[in-house]
């Protein structure tokens, strides 16, 4: 059997300054049958503040013990190892020991959702924890997708960005670089209240916004090998038009690589999947060729 103690925390100190010795049992959970034991502190009723100096406890109020009572199933409430345990000679104990078991701190809302209200709760050794709410799978998913390591197209081009070697009509390679940053399956799972979640994130396909109105859907492109003649077998462009007579000053053709990540998750009896488009940019400079003829003049 689980036993409760309710008590006061009415001083920043904690835990170990709690000195309240639990009265008589006045309730019992209708829902599971628990004693709820219910206490105050020397010189304060069952109306003082349950929570003092404690932001992420709630300032809500303990009237009684009664709205600090378990809601029914599904429970709202949160239930944590009480960190410090209390001394082992503070009455919060009420007879029993460390050896017996262990206190646990439990946070409810208030039925009108004005605070929260929190009190020790005694767990015998051969008892099973307090169960908290529910998990969502999709609350677990949203961890996993965000734990993913996942990083937009680190571009590659040839010819190399930065250089003037690029020329109307002739082929341009774009690959990108691999790893499973880059490219996937990276993974990544979350465990919570017994329910663990499975995330799988990989590139589905690679746009590249080749500056002159063009797109090109790729995957993750061949690498271009020196000496290599002719068009990229898989990602790649002709530039019909040099980029200094369309970029204002003369520049380059800019240049965006938008990999498509499709992550897929699975757990708890659900699953689903999400993408998302991580994008990079570089720029390529491509010029005309000019031929001399025979009179010195150009063409």
């Amino acid at each position: 059997m689980v036993l409760l103690a309710a008590v006061m925390l009415a001083a920043p100190g904690g835990l170990g300054r709690a000195m309240a010795a639990p009265v008589a049992c006045a309730k019992q959970d209708a829902q599971t049958g628990i004693c709820l034991v219910e206490a105050t502190s020397p010189g304060q009723d069952a109306d003082a503040d349950s929570i003092v100096g404690g932001d992420n406890l709630g300032g809500g109020r303990n009237t009684g013990g009664g709205d600090s009572v378990p809601s029914p199933s599904p429970s709202p409430c949160t239930y944590s190892v009480a960190q410090p345990q209390p001394a082992p000679t503070s009455a919060v104990w009420d007879g029993r020991s460390p050896a017996d078991g262990v206190m646990y701190v439990q946070v409810c809302p208030r039925p009108d959702r004005s605070g929260l209200t929190t009190m020790l709760i005694f767990v015998t050794n051969n008892s099973a924890p307090p169960a908290g709410p529910p998990v969502d799978p999709r609350a677990l998913a949203k961890q996993a997708i965000a734990s993913l390591v996942m990083r937009a197209p680190e571009i590659r081009l040839a010819p190399p960005p930065g250089s003037t070697s690029g020329l109307v009509g002739l082929p341009v390679w774009m690959w990108t670089e691999r790893g499973e940053e880059f490219l996937g399956p990276t993974r990544q799972s979350v465990s919570a209240g017994g329910v663990t979640v499975a995330a799988v994130g990989e590139v589905s396909r690679i746009v590249w916004d080749m500056g002159d109105g063009t797109m090109v859907t790729c995957g993750a492109g061949t690498p271009y090998s020196p000496g290599a003649e002719g068009k990229s077998p898989d990602c790649g462009h002709v530039y019909a038009q040099a980029s200094s007579r369309h970029v204002p000053g003369g520049g380059s053709w800019p240049i965006t690589a938008t990999s498509t990540w499709t992550v897929t998750w699975s757990g708890g009896g659900l699953s689903g999947t999400e993408t998302l488009e991580l994008s990079s940019s570089s720029e390529l400079f491509v010029g005309e060729l000019h031929v001399l003829n025979q009179d010195g003049g150009s063409r």
